[in-house]
């Protein structure tokens, strides 16, 4: 039995809402088409095709040189694998997290879909029937605009209602409706929150939703937060942390399953029923894993935003297997929308040399690592100076769980005591013989996506060149906050 996230945030922010400073707004999240799947046994072609498109998402913005610091902007239309007359960050894609925004009066349900390497917040209106559509025809309080921010949006202003606050305002948003004559009116419907630290990736230029709701006082702190419960459900929040109500859904849960798997075992041992959910509290609380702050700038770690200014890069301090610091200093951007963790060339053989029996695959499938299933590393990425554990799983023959523990994509094939690693590795950015590595011998996945542009030069390239990216895996069993105002990142493990 699991208690529905949506029930327990509205019973946390319920006394919240006449508080002062404003409350904090909680989304609901959802991973479409499900958790990510770790079949027992890893499917190699799918794997690569997701790393291929986890690329291509890096592949489409420029750095270039403005004043004195070096900015990420967008490439031209068209560049860099993405589609002519397109947005970045394409809406209702399987795999890619996502909240639910009520729009118009009456509201209509569109599903916001997060983007942490854009800016833009725009609404995507088709004539397809995939995905949840937003049509300004049935929205009393729609107010149109003449201006047009991009090809095929308008501007308008229309009452968006925040969840868990029961608060509707008006806003403004890019409004963005191909003409029929195109192909892209055969995509998916939907909405787009870009959540990158930088205007410089913005392409419409328009208001951000987290900056409109600053200015209408309806946040006090210009933040957001991510907390994964599990691999498809998690909690947004918007001015403030999701920590108390991921803490308490994820204690409640364990308790319910604890109560349940006693009387399974016993009916008749009502006492042990009743008092083992407080012994399950004592030790979670005890081992460090749940955390008691009441307060988002307390009980977590911090780490300055660095490199090119547009995307969460901060600087992980170092790469711990099983008790031994393996890397440091390692460059790192933060994505939630990445399958897995991407790590450059150099520092994934000295990572996974460090796992007893680890090799890499065979091409064409050589950007991935197989190790012993039995032995799982204990892995830890540190961050401010405190070690946060990732993906750990149990180790040895009597683990009920998948093969390889949480580490594990899935096993090399059938029967094989070897599993598929978490950790990928990434060529982004890498030149080899005057050029750039794009395609990597494997065929176009990505659609024609190559690495860098032409000429050289401080600027030249994507920047992603000995980075590495902190993708969804990372955020199971991490909570982190993403701080606008002071540029830096916070971490906390529940």
């Amino acid at each position: 039995m699991r208690i529905p996230l949506f029930v327990t945030l509205l019973a946390l922010t319920a006394p919240l809402v006449t508080a002062n400073p404003p409350p904090v707004i909680h989304f609901t999240l959802a991973r479409r088409g499900g958790a990510f799947p770790t079949d027992n046994v890893a499917n190699l072609t799918y794997l690569a095709k997701e790393l291929a498109s986890a690329e291509a998402r890096f592949n489409q913005t420029r750095r270039e040189i403005k004043g004195n610091k070096v900015v990420r902007r967008p490439k031209d239309k068209g560049v860099g694998g993405g589609s002519f007359g397109l947005l970045m960050g394409e809406v209702g894609q399987q795999g890619r997290w996502y909240g639910t925004l009520g729009i118009g009066d009456p509201p209509q349900d569109v599903e916001l879909d997060l983007d942490m390497l854009t800016s833009d917040f725009f609404v995507f209106t088709t004539t397809s029937s995939k995905g949840s559509k937003y049509d300004d025809l049935w929205s009393q309080s729609f107010l149109k605009s003449n201006d047009h921010p991009y090809t095929n949006c308008k501007l308008p202003t229309d009452l968006v209602h925040l969840p868990t606050i029961n608060t509707s305002l008006p806003l403004s948003f890019a409004y963005c409706r191909p003409s029929k004559s195109y192909l892209h009116t055969l995509l998916a419907s939907g909405s787009m929150l870009g959540l990158a630290p930088s205007d410089s990736l913005s392409q419409t230029r328009t208001p951000s939703l987290l900056k409109q709701l600053g200015e209408k006082k309806l946040i006090e702190h210009n933040i957001w937060s991510l907390m994964l419960i599990n691999g498809q459900e998690g909690v947004f929040s918007v001015g403030g942390t999701g920590a108390e109500a991921v803490e308490t859904v994820m204690r409640q849960t364990k308790e319910q399953m604890d109560k349940f798997g006693e009387l399974e075992k016993n009916r008749e041992n009502e006492q042990a029923v009743t008092e083992e959910p407080k012994i399950l509290e004592k030790r979670v609380v005890e081992s460090g894993l749940i955390a008691k702050d009441n307060t988002w700038r307390e009980g977590w770690k911090w780490s300055k935003v660095q490199g090119a200014e547009g995307w969460w890069q901060i600087l992980m301090q170092g790469v711990w297997v099983d008790g031994t610091k393996v890397l440091k200093n390692q460059p790192v951007v933060v994505d939630l929308n990445t399958a897995f963790i991407l790590a450059p060339p150099l520092a994934v053989k000295a990572f996974y040399s460090s796992i007893s029996g680890s090799r890499n695959l065979p091409a064409p499938h050589d950007n991935f690592y197989m190790f012993p299933c039995l032995n799982p590393p204990t892995l830890h990425f540190e961050f401010g100076g405190w070690n946060f554990p990732a993906m750990q799983g149990s180790k040895g023959a009597g683990y009920l769980g998948g093969p390889g523990g949480k580490f594990s994509l899935g096993k090399v094939h059938e029967g094989s005591g070897y599993c598929v690693g978490a950790v990928v590795e990434t060529r982004m950015g890498v030149e080899k013989d005057g050029g750039t590595v794009g395609k990597r011998g494997r065929g176009n996945a990505a659609g024609g996506v190559s690495t860098g542009n032409a000429g050289g030069g401080l600027a030249a390239g994507n920047g992603m060149r000995d980075v590495w990216v902190l993708g969804e895996g990372f955020f199971r069993g991490v909570g982190a906050v993403f701080d606008f105002e002071e540029m830096r990142v916070g971490m906390k493990t529940y």
